[in-house]
C-alpha cells in the first residue's frame, strides 16, 4: 500500500495500491520528480513544509498519521553530513548492486544547499517488515558501507515520513540512481547476518557509548582511554560506537593528536587502524580526508 501526503503539516494520508508494487511507484516518481527551481534556501524550508509530496510504503492501521504503521515494504536511508553525494550514493549503489537489489538513490532537497552529502535511498524489500526488523536491516546495510545515518526513523518513530525526489537548482548537479532490474532485498538472510554479529551491527547513538556497570564511577577520561586503546586493536568492533568508519578515523586522531601534538604519529596512527579494516578508505582518500579533519584538531 502507498500512502503520500503534501507537506508535513497535513492529519491524514491519501491511499493506493500500485499494481505493479510499492517500489515502481518510487521508481516512477525519481524517474519523474517534483520540481521547485528558482527557490532560495527559504523558499526551499517552506516548500518542504507546505508543497513536497512524502510517502509511507508499507501498511497502516488506518488513514489518519496519528495511525500505527504496522510494516513497510520499502526501506529508507537518510545520509547526512558524509563525505560527499557522489562517493556516498557509489558506496550505497556498489553495494546493492553487489546483491542484485533493487534500489533509488537521490539527493534531498537540502542537498548543494547545507554541506556534505545529502541523499536518501530507498530499498525494495523482499517482504514487509516490522519496526525491530526494519532497524536490523537498515544497519547492517549502513554498518557494510561505513555510513552514518539519520536514525530518526529506527530508532524514535517508525512513522516517519520519506521525503520523494525533488528537484531544485541547488542540487541538479547530483542526478539519481535508479537501480530496477534485480529483486528485492532478501529480509531472512539479511537478519540473518544481524543477529550472527549483533556488536557489529547494533547502531550507537553517541560518540563514547554509555557507561557499563563495570565502568561506572569511573571518570569520564578513562572510559574515553579505555574505547580509544580498544578500538586501536579492533577498529572492525568498535567503529559503530563512533557513528561510522570515518568518524571513528577522526575522532582517534584528534585523541591522539591532543596528547601528541605531531601530525606524522597521528597520521601513522590512522593510517594503522585505517588498514586494519576489511575494507579500508584508500589510501589517496585518506590523505585528503586526514588534511581536512586535521584542521578541527587545531
Amino acid at each position: 500500500m502507498i500512502y503520500l501526503t503534501k507537506g508535513i503539516k497535513q492529519s491524514e494520508y491519501k491511499g493506493y495500491r500500485e499494481t505493479n508494487g510499492d517500489f515502481y511507484n518510487l521508481v516512477e516518481l525519481t524517474r519523474k520528480p517534483q520540481q521547485a527551481f528558482n527557490k532560495s534556501a527559504k523558499q526551499l524550508a517552506e516548500y518542504k513544509q507546505n508543497t513536497a509530496i512524502y510517502a509511507i510504503y508499507g501498511n497502516i492501521t488506518g488513514m489518519k498519521r496519528k495511525d500505527e504503521v504496522i510494516n513497510r515494504t520499502v526501506l529508507f536511508i537518510d545520509v547526512d553530513d558524509e563525505s560527499n553525494y557522489s562517493e556516498a550514493s557509489k558506496r550505497l549503489d556498489d553495494l546493492l548492486g553487489a546483491y542484485d537489489i533493487n534500489h533509488v538513490i537521490y539527493p534531498t532537497i537540502s542537498n548543494g544547499i547545507k554541506e556534505g552529502a545529502r541523499l536518501r535511498v530507498g530499498v525494495e524489500l523482499g517482504k514487509p517488515v516490522n519496526a525491530d526488523d526494519y532497524l536490523k536491516l537498515w544497519s547492517v546495510l549502513l554498518v557494510s558501507v561505513r555510513l552514518h545515518g539519520d536514525q530518526t526513523a529506527v530508532n524514535h518513530s517508525f512513522k516517519q515520513l520519506q521525503g520523494l525526489f525533488v528537484q531544485t537548482e541547488q542540487n541538479s548537479d547530483n542526478r539519481p540512481i535508479i537501480y530496477d532490474t534485480g529483486h528485492g532485498l532478501p529480509v531472512d538472510e539479511f537478519i540473518k547476518l544481524y543477529d550472527a554479529n549483533t556488536n557489529k551491527y547494533k547502531v550507537q547513538k553517541r560518540v563514547v557509548a554509555d557507561i557499563s556497570d563495570d565502568e561506572a564511577g569511573f571518570p569520564r577520561w578513562v572510559i574515553t582511554n579505555r574505547l580509544m586503546l580498544n578500538t586501536i586493536m579492533d577498529p572492525e568492533s568498535n567503529f559503530q560506537r563512533f557513528g561510522g568508519w570515518d568518524n571513528m578515523l577522526t575522532a582517534l586522531g584528534g585523541w591522539v593528536f591532543k596528547d601528541t601534538q605531531n601530525f606524522v604519529t597521528t597520521a601513522g596512527i590512522v593510517e594503522y587502524v585505517n588498514n586494519k579494516g576489511s575494507n579500508p578508505i584508500e589510501e589517496s582518500e585518506l590523505v585528503n580526508k586526514f588534511k581536512t579533519w586535521a584542521k578541527g584538531w587545531h
